[in-house]
């Protein structure tokens, strides 16, 4: 759609720049009009869609004047146009009358000596008014009328000498250019805007803004919702919404956290800062959710952040595999759980650790207490500290007002599973480093002591010891962690046991169904790299007796579920990967840290890559 017009004063004009603009008219839409009828044609062309409007002198203030929110580009005069103008009017004498609107002529006093003629100015107010100015001009002395379009063809009526002041082609060439600019401008700015509006109609947050002079440019759908009412952008704040005392931000210029206010029959939590710029306050914006809808939204992220309870239902029993990786794992496993030291289980996404952490603390002394487990990823740190420490009444806004005991407290006795450990923030290691050193804990908000008894079960999927050279974890918490260490290998590194998972989850989702794998599809599944272990495996089990319309699971069946794709060689690019990882592993004596930096990758690209390319670390 065109968004720029150019409103011609005549037909002959608009024809020349026309014909200028030639190789643009896709993106300019030419009009004549001028004073009152340019009016009339800007207000149509706005109707239309048009952003920027090109005209001239007067007409171009009268439209900025009614239309402020269009932009409206004056083609102006410049002084070379004023020089030529007078060069042909000094043909008839040296008294020249210039009768025009103010706007035309605002340079023309400084060409007087320069050209050696005599100017004398007739201002014009409306177009009417051009007769009464010419005939003013003649009994002054004139010999020549200068003056634009409207002048000169009313002089020629009376058959005076006359001049046209004339606008130059580069005038115009160059007003279009700086509005094809500016509506790129204009562009971007929607698009920065519309994002801005798409998440303000979509944060859970009230959001008000005012400006310096405390009226509203800002009141989203959620405030909109608390405060009953559309809060409209310009009114006064204190009108709208007194409640939160916005303006008292704009006197003070000082921030207001966490208070709390009643609207109506809700109570909100509000925060309130200043818009500065620079030193100048120039606004002010607050931001308020209803404590109702956090303390919901709490309860299901304490529901969600809970993995199993507090019971440990796996057994070294449900472990399953003849491998000897496996048979290995589970007897370190099962030494590790007749003592009370911490342990650190690490290994890949979906090899089971959680399963270990429930068989070690069920084969352990403290196989009748609790086994509390959290995933130290799925919780905000300030909720994660009140989850794992608790909280006394008071201790902060919407807390319980009874309190709240930890998880700590809750797994006295027994044992707490922190999964994803290499996830928590920094204040919280340190507080659970002091947990560990003092065996006790001390409630948020509270000066109380609290002995617990709590064997801390932690695993991750990620290189503690990267994360402590990187300053992103406790290096003593890490080896107050890591006191017993279990690594559970990927299912790629223990073949032998794919068979014997892939036969047990078979039996436990059939569901009466009598499935059965061919010795090929078994071999098939042995030799995928399994890339999510076991977790995956399950998976595509699951979808097998699904999907599944014989008893006898074919070859064929399984490569198309699990949508292999099987090639007689390796491309060349895949060769010489292979050649370049092998080399740099060889260099490295198989570490794949160092190798990774080598080959100037990251640790986990690098290891999907070897996963891809089926390379093992010898």
């Amino acid at each position: 759609m065109k968004k720029i017009a150019f409103l011609a004063p005549d037909k002959n004009k608009s024809t020349e720049i026309e014909a200028i603009l030639s190789d643009f008219q896709a993106e300019i839409i030419f009009e004549i009009g001028s004073l009152d009828e340019g009016l009339v044609k800007a207000k149509r062309l706005i109707k239309q869609g048009i952003e920027i409007i090109i005209a001239r002198g007067e007409t171009a203030l009268n439209i900025r004047a009614v239309h402020p929110n269009i932009v409206v580009l004056d083609v102006p005069i410049s002084g070379f146009d004023l020089v030529l103008a007078l060069e042909e009017a000094r043909q008839y004498g040296s008294n020249i009358a210039v009768v025009s609107f103010p706007s035309m002529i605002k340079q023309i006093e400084s060409l007087e000596s320069a050209l050696g003629v005599k100017i004398k100015k007739y201002h014009l107010t409306t177009r009417d008014s051009v007769n009464s100015m010419i005939e003013l001009a003649m009994h002054d002395g004139a010999a020549v009328i200068l003056g634009g379009f409207t002048t000169v063809v009313a002089a020629k009526k009376k058959e005076l000498p006359c001049v046209q002041i004339k606008t130059g082609t580069q005038a115009y060439v160059d007003a279009f250019f700086s509005a094809k600019s500016i509506l790129t401008s204009i562009e971007l700015e929607k698009r920065r805007m519309g994002l801005i509006q798409t998440v303000l109609n979509h944060v859970y947050d009230g959001i008000i803004s005012v400006d310096e002079k405390c009226r509203i440019t800002t009141f989203n759908p959620v405030a909109q919702r608390i405060f009953r009412c559309t809060g409209e952008i310009g009114s006064k704040i204190d009108e709208i919404c007194p409640e939160i005392g916005l303006e008292s931000i704009l006197c003070n210029g000082k921030e207001e956290l966490n208070n709390i206010y009643k609207v109506h029959d809700i109570q909100i939590l509000c925060n309130k800062v200043p818009i500065k710029d620079g030193k100048k306050i120039i606004g002010a914006i607050a931001t308020f959710q209803d404590i109702t809808k956090i303390q919901m939204m709490e309860a299901r992220i304490r529901k969600e952040a809970y993995i199993k309870g507090h019971i440990a239902n796996s057994q070294f029993k449900d472990i399953y595999g003849t491998s000897k990786a496996t048979a290995a794992t589970i007897a370190m496993a099962k030494s590790f759980s007749v003592t009370e030291a911490n342990v650190l289980i690490t290994g890949e996404t979906g090899t089971g650790k959680e399963v270990f952490a429930q068989s070690i603390h069920n084969n352990s002394r403290r196989a009748t207490g609790p086994f509390v487990a959290i995933n130290c990823a799925a919780l905000p740190a300030q909720l994660l500290e009140s989850e794992l420490f608790g909280y006394v009444s008071g201790a902060f806004t919407g807390a319980n007002k009874e309190g709240k005991a930890g998880l700590f407290e809750v797994a006295h006795g027994g044992t707490i599973f922190l999964d994803e450990i290499g996830e928590m923030d920094v204040v919280n290691q340190s507080r659970l480093l002091r947990v560990l050193q003092e065996k006790n804990v001390v409630r948020l908000g509270s000066d109380k002591v609290l002995p617990v008894d709590v064997r801390i079960i932690a695993a991750t999927n990620k290189d503690l010891s990267e994360l402590v050279a990187a300053n992103k974890f406790r290096e003593d918490l890490f080896y107050r962690l890591n006191v017993l260490y279990l690594q559970i290998p990927p299912l790629r590194d223990r073949q032998k046991d794919v068979s014997v998972y892939a036969k047990q989850f078979m039996k436990e989702l059939a569901q009466g169904k009598k499935l059965d794998f061919s010795t090929g599809a078994l071999k098939l599944l042995e030799n995928h790299t399994w890339p999510g272990n076991i977790r995956e495996l399950r998976n595509i089990i699951e979808r097998i007796v699904a999907m599944s319309q014989r008893d006898k699971i074919s070859t064929s069946f399984v490569k198309k579920i699990m949508g292999l794709e099987i090639t007689r060689r390796a491309s060349q690019e895949d060769r010489q990967e292979v050649t370049l990882i092998k080399e740099a592993l060889k260099a490295c004596n198989g570490k794949i840290s160092d190798a990774a930096k080598a080959l100037g990758v990251s640790r986990s690209t690098l290891w999907r890559r070897m996963t891809r390319l089926g390379i093992r670390i010898c």
